[in-house]
């Protein structure tokens, strides 16, 4: 009987301490090591709380896995939408060569026509790239560094020349020999600075 009340006021003492040093914690219960023991149970009945928590935790995880696969049937619902756009892409451009073919072309079939060479041709061009081109647009680049570079130097000059010309002058050394800092001269006392005011 005088273990289980002096374990109860040691639990609450610690309680106590730990509610001053950090707030919010949970309280110890003196009583849950006879909960766990009593809890404990035969084999069966530890298996069966176990493939509860397995069910609790896998219910969990279904949401993620729900969106998992979403992800996944979106990602495919995308892929054929994209290979569905080519095959489209490529029946129409048939059709269009075969109607240039027998010179029957539609003022819209040979707009979109049109349309479609002027892109491929802008596809070609930007991949080709002359030796010529790139060294014209390198020296491009560096002129424009250089000449960026030599401005924000001269900026940089101009706030600094400006800053050491808005300094006030500094006059010499401001320590005089017999001074301690915050004291009267050395062999004067306050009082007869106080009769000269």
């Amino acid at each position: 009987m005088s273990s289980a009340s002096t374990k109860a006021q040691a639990t609450a003492a610690v309680n106590s301490v730990l509610s001053l040093v950090l707030p919010g914690s949970t309280k110890i219960d003196h009583n849950s090591t006879k909960r766990q023991n009593n809890s404990k149970g035969s084999k069966a009945q530890l298996i069966n709380a176990n493939l509860k928590k397995a069910v609790r935790v896998r219910e969990r995880d279904a949401h993620s896995i729900k969106k998992r696969e979403q992800r996944s049937r979106r990602k495919l619902q995308k892929a054929r939408q994209l290979i569905e756009d080519k095959v489209d892409q490529q029946a129409k451009l048939e059709v269009l060569k075969k109607h240039r073919e027998e010179n029957a072309l539609t003022a819209r079939e040979r707009k979109y026509l049109n349309k479609v060479i002027n892109k491929n041709v802008r596809d070609l061009k930007s991949w080709d790239v002359d030796a010529e081109e790139l060294h014209e647009l390198q020296e491009s680049v560096l002129r424009n560094t250089s000449q960026g570079s030599s401005l924000q130097k001269r900026k940089q000059k101009h706030r600094k020349d400006d800053f050491n010309e808005s300094k006030k002058p500094v006059s010499g050394d401001h320590r005089y020999p017999g001074l301690t800092p915050g004291l009267a001269p050395v062999g004067l006392s306050d009082e007869e600075d106080s009769d000269e005011e």
